[in-house]
């Protein structure tokens, strides 16, 4: 059986290797041609609104092919959440964009836990801005779900520098309770603490 055949026979699984998802070792053993085949078998579903999976997919199969076409998609408003979510991440792996910030905060608002909950975790801390800062508090003082709050608690954290690698475990634990507490002056206090280190 060729690479491209175990490829499509990937999309009919229900075992552990579908829920894990594609990665670079359902292409690796793939010919140019196979790689192409598989290139665009990924593009029919993304471009029919996509799915996390297939918009991953389709940057590991080829991602200078992919970026042009799914930006495109994207500020199209043509694919799915969980798919815009994967196509901003993507984006900005292959070219560091600030203007991709939005388009989580955007989710972050989703009516979907796991697309408020994907958006919180995939933005990246570095390109931190005060729009990203309000988001995330503003799920912190209101999400309700567990994920989404855990992701948004530790990506606002992440973006002031606060890590577990990056301070004590006590300092960290510090941080993070205050911002989970149910408590709002708890979740203030930090927050002022963070902005405002020096006062």
């Amino acid at each position: 059986m060729n690479a491209y055949q175990n490829f499509l026979d990937f999309f009919s699984a229900n075992n552990r290797e579908r829920l894990d998802g594609l990665s670079e070792i359902h292409f690796a053993a793939m010919t140019r041609a196979e790689r192409a085949k598989a290139f665009d078998y990924l593009l029919t579903m993304v471009q029919a609104g996509g799915s996390r999976e297939s918009v991953n997919g389709l940057f590991i199969a080829d991602a200078a092919r992919a970026a042009p076409v799914v930006r495109q998609l994207l500020e199209a408003r043509q694919l799915r959440e969980d798919a815009e979510v994967a196509a901003a991440w993507n984006l900005h792996r292959v070219r560091q964009d600030p203007s991709l910030i939005p388009v989580f905060i955007r989710l972050m608002s989703s009516s979907d836990k796991y697309n408020r909950a994907n958006a919180a975790f995939y933005v990246p801390a570095h390109d931190f801005t005060q729009a990203l800062g309000a988001a995330l508090e503003g799920m912190i003082r209101t999400e309700t779900e567990t994920l989404p709050l855990v992701n948004a608690t530790n990506k606002y954290l992440e973006c002031y520098g606060i890590t577990r690698e990056s301070v004590s475990k006590e300092e960290f634990s510090r941080f993070y309770r205050g911002l989970r507490s149910d408590a709002a002056a708890d979740k203030e206090a930090i927050f002022k603490e963070l902005e405002n280190p020096f006062e």
